[in-house]
């Protein structure tokens, strides 16, 4: 056994490496490239239109990938008559048909990477439906989840197959241990891996059972294509799925066999100490709401419980080890809360050492509660009870929908999308605001759109039947999101004429459904603790009584007095590096700025990393980003401040107050980490000021789906651009850039100008490059009638904006809360002007956040370590994944090193277009009076586009002002100023 179990783990090991070294590989090789461009001036345009030219194929093939695949539904119709032959047939992993280049073989399974496909070729002795069962073996990759599209005989069969996952298996790394203020800190998450045989099955949860595949009597073809992250293919069986008995079969098989229930000691189970977990975001986390909660203190950070909000999304299971002490019947309990989502009523899928004992067992429901529960699962009428050998045995909670609320998101999501469809089609008519006085003569102009609004009508008419039976009078009041809805498309139906008075109600109830679905599918539900007992056993309260609850209380109120909630972690005595983090500060992710989480998860790298290897302690403190300066200037600041608003180190610099990173010997290796332009915003009389932190510029979003049926390709060119927006708004919709500092700096790049002249002594915004440019920006408004304000992530939901430049973090955001159109979306690089030399400039600026080392530090050298090992590229990384681990994809972290970034989870496609667009990412420098820029830019826009102002000669009025600022900036802080057109200062 050990010689074996040795030799799985250096397969394993040498696995783990080949796919290690090929990504990081591939991170050297993209940081490389981007480095070179200090060096490489012309060479860098070429390579950089070869870069784009990839790109641009890349969304030709999107476009291409929208195809009519067709629901499940039509596709089991469509092969109503066939059989479900119970035969089996396997092929094993080896025994490939064709393979990309890279996939390798090992003994027992071929190595999939996160790119490429393989295929198999099965002969299939029946034609009919079968369930595939694939067993596989998770390969390390970006520590997300793996992501496959099938095909069956060179075609997707369905759309639901296009999005296959596969979990990965997560334990907690370490034992719950205490730092020196008696805090529990949170173990590292660590990835255990395992074998795993699973059914192909529907990732959204809209249906329960295996997908049914049809296969033709001979020979066939399965290829997986990989969309994310590696993994190891042992064999792929083509198998029928095992029908569950009911609960009243399940228990007399077991009556007759003679099994009686137990009379023993309750064994109890403390949630957060699950052994597996499907994600490395279910880890323990702490709740201080109630007494009797397991381990518990009324001011201490105990982690005592496990999910919560982490635990919502379904597909997410938790496995816990319970050792029993005979033979015999088992009823199984728990103490659990579901607060999060009003009125929501949650499921979780019971398996027993992997296999769901029987149907019922699929479906146990939690109800919504504002305090904690204890109940055994079972129905109002009684507890079920469980069959369980002596000894050890895995209990398995995994998220599913059940039924009955699939049926309705299922619904809901069909009525979104053809409500979203006629929306569109009314649109094309009446425009984005009618005139209410008008008659559109939608009954002939749009037929067809009326028709969907009345067979939308009768089903959401059913989808409120449906909430109301399964709630049982508790939905809450995010339902009302439907009956406005079915009020509204009562009327639109019977009175078509009165659609132009209701269209601001009926976009907004449209995006009220999508929010109401969404939160419909998310499933939180907190555990204490689990109890395995005899049939009947007592359970505890739930909640403490009114004595206990006021002793909480006061207790927690005296705490309130003497805890420090701003140091973060272990809290080192005398010399310790102090490290700020800065909160509301530019950080550049789609979560909402720093938090005590991010805090954490830096003190637990710093204290698990940066300490044990460089024997300098680290104290780490979340603090509001407005006292950074003025607590530096009293003498009070920290060693080193992170997340800093990019704007701010030269700022501070020119006070003095944070210092020139040059000094330190091998400052010019560490800035090989960035992006060549990333030091520029931090660059002030040849000092740089603090080193990158994160790093985002625009990208150009688009609705695939949309321009296939506009016949549109997505626009390479700005010439490309406006005749795509003639068609984009000849259909009343239109795209959206909006009209900051940031996006005048795409085209005053793409023009050849800038922001100020090469000493920084004056803007250099008057220039010919700077006008035209500046005329190009405000057409879009005045000429074009683009919006100036909009809410880009509803339009672009809704279809009403298929074209959008925008922060690329925005990719996080439409990820987690634009499920509906999931696989519909892209992004890729920003519209460019050709050149002579007939390559296409697609210049962005970029934004930053910093991490400093201020000047008043008595520890400069120490600071120099930690910054450097913080912005390293395994740090990053490792708080990268981190973060995700904690927030989920909406905290994808924008790192500015290179390396890091390339580590993240992104799928092939994604990274690829944000390689592409890195290329042409150019920085704003910072200069003294620099803010007056900004200010004034804003300004001349709106006296361009409420005035009707001539561009240019807004623009030279501007430019005086800006020179008069920067000059009068520059005699403040004794710096030379420009000369004047008459020789004098």
């Amino acid at each position: 056994m050990g010689a074996k179990m040795r030799k799985a783990g250096k397969q394993r090991a040498v696995g783990k490496r080949a796919v290690r070294t090929a990504r990081r590989g591939l991170a050297a090789v993209l940081t490389a490239a981007l480095v070179l461009t200090a060096w490489c001036g012309e060479n860098l345009q070429a390579e950089a239109a070869s870069d784009t030219k990839t790109a641009a194929d890349l969304q030709a093939d999107l476009l291409d990938v929208i195809q009519d695949t067709g629901s499940y539904e039509e596709y089991l119709e469509a092969h109503a008559q066939a059989a479900y032959p119970e035969t089996e047939v396997t092929v094993k992993g080896t025994d490939y048909l064709e393979a990309s280049e890279g996939f390798y073989a090992e003994e027992d399974g071929l190595c999939t990477l996160e790119e490429g496909s393989v295929t198999y070729e099965v002969e299939v002795p029946q034609a009919g439906f079968y369930s595939i069962r694939l067993k596989y073996y998770p390969i390390e990759g970006k520590n997300s989840s793996i992501e496959r599209e099938l095909y069956i005989n060179g075609e997707v069969p369905f759309e639901n197959a296009q999005y296959l996952k596969f979990s990965r298996i997560w334990i907690n790394a370490e034992e719950i241990v205490r730092d020196s203020r008696d805090n529990d800190v949170r173990p590292k998450q660590a990835e255990a891996g395992q074998w795993m045989e699973t059914f192909l099955k529907d990732s959204d949860g809209y249906y329960q059972d295996a997908f049914d595949f049809y296969f033709e009597k001979g020979k066939n073809t399965i290829t997986l294509s990989s969309t994310k992250e590696p993994m190891k293919i042992g064999s792929i069986t083509l198998i029928q799925e095992e029908a569950l008995p009911e609960y009243a079969g399940y228990q007399a098989e077991h009556q007759g066999a003679g099994h009686q229930a137990v009379s023993c000691e309750t064994v109890v189970v403390q949630g957060e100490t699950a052994l597996y977990k499907s994600d490395s975001t279910l880890y323990p986390i702490t709740d201080r709401s109630s007494p009797l909660t397991e381990p518990y203190s009324p001011s201490k950070t105990r982690l005592n419980v496990v999910g919560g909000a982490n635990w919502k999304q379904v597909g997410q299971w938790i496995s816990w080890e319970v050792d029993v002490p005979s033979d015999g019947m088992y009823e199984i309990a728990m103490r659990y809360r579901q607060n999060i989502n009003t009125g929501v009523t949650v499921v979780r899928s019971l398996s027993i050492d992997g296999q769901v004992p029987f149907a019922e067992a699929r479906e146990c429901k939690f109800y919504y509660g504002s305090d904690w529960e204890v109940a055994a699962l079972g129905t109002e009428e009684a507890p079920y009870e469980f069959y369980l050998t002596a000894g050890k045995h895995m209990l398995r909670l995994e998220i599913g929908l059940g039924d009955e609320m699939a049926e309705i998101i299922r619904r809901t999501d069909d009525c979104i999308s053809e409500l979203n469809r006629a929306y569109r089609q009314l649109l094309i008519v009446i425009g984005s605001s009618p005139d209410t006085f008008r008659d559109y003569q939608l009954e002939s102009k749009t037929p067809e759109a009326l028709e969907i609004l009345a067979q939308q009508y009768d089903n959401i008419v059913e989808i409120k039947r449906l909430v109301d039976e399964y709630s049982k009078g508790s939905s809450g009041s995010q339902s009302a999101s439907i009956d406005n809805l079915v009020n509204q498309l009562k009327r639109m139906v019977e009175e078509p004429d009165t659609i132009a008075k209701q269209w601001g109600a009926f976009k907004d109830n449209i995006v009220s459904l999508g929010s109401w679905q969404l939160t419909m599918k998310e499933q939180p539900l907190e555990i204490d603790y689990l109890m395995v007992g005899a049939p009947g056993m007592k359970l505890p309260k739930a909640e403490a009584g009114f004595l206990a609850k006021a002793s909480h209380e006061v207790k927690q109120f005296f705490a309130s007095f003497v805890e420090d909630y701003d140091s973060i972690g272990e809290v080192y005595e005398g010399e310790a590096l102090n490290v700020w983090l800065l909160a509301d500060g530019a950080t550049v992710t789609s979560a909402s700025g720093s938090g005590r989480d991010q805090a954490t998860v830096i003190k637990d790298l710093v204290d698990n990393y940066f300490v044990p290897r460089t024997n300098i302690p680290v104290n780490v403190k979340l603090v509001n980003s407005g006292v950074l300066l003025s607590a530096t200037l009293a003498g009070e600041g920290p060693d080193v401040a992170l997340n800093v608003a990019g704007v701010e180190p030269v700022n501070y610099a020119l006070r003095n107050a944070v210092t020139d990173l040059t000094q330190f010997e091998d400052f010019e290796e560490v800035r090989k980490w960035f992006h060549e332009d990333a030091m520029t915003q931090f660059t002030f009389d040849g000092g740089v000021y603090a080193l990158p932190q994160t790093m985002s510029f625009h990208v150009l979003f688009y609705r695939a789906d949309i321009l296939k049926e506009l016949g549109l390709d997505i626009p390479r060119t700005w010439d490309d651009f406006y005749e795509a927006l003639a068609v984009i708004q000849k259909n009343n919709m239109n795209i959206g850039i909006t009209p900051d500092y940031t996006t005048f700096a795409m085209y005053l790049y793409q023009h050849g100008g800038t922001y100020y002249t090469e000493d920084g002594m004056s803007s250099g915004l008057d220039t010919e490059n700077a006008v035209e440019a500046f005329k190009r920006w405000t057409s879009n408004y005045v000429n074009y009638r683009m919006p100036v304000t909009y809410d880009f992530a509803n339009r672009f939901r809704n279809g009403e904006m298929p074209l959008a430049i925008g922060d690329y973090t925005n990719y996080s955001y439409l990820s987690v809360f634009a499920p509906e159109i999931r696989g519909l979306w892209g992004f890729t690089v920003v519209p460019g002007y050709e050149k002579e030399d007939g390559t296409t400039d697609h210049s962005v600026s970029t934004w930053e956040s910093a991490s400093v080392i201020m000047a008043t530090s008595d520890q400069k050298e120490e600071a120099w370590e930690f910054l450097k090992w913080w912005m390293s590229a395994d740090t990053q990384s490792d708080y990268g994944n981190e973060i995700e681990n904690v927030l989920g994809v909406s905290g994808r972290v924008a790192t500015a090193n290179l390396e890091a970034l390339a580590n993240l989870p992104w799928s092939n496609r994604d990274f690829k277009q944000l390689m592409a667009q890195l290329e042409w990412v150019k920085a704003i420098p910072q200069i003294p009076g620099s803010y007056y820029t900004e200010r004034n830019i804003r300004n001349a826009f709106y006296t361009v586009y409420n005035n009707n102002e001539d561009p240019r000669e807004t623009l030279q009025d501007i430019v005086k002002t800006i020179n008069t600022e920067i000059d009068s900036k520059r005699e403040e802080f004794g710096l030379p100023v420009r000369q004047t057109a008459g020789g004098e200062d």
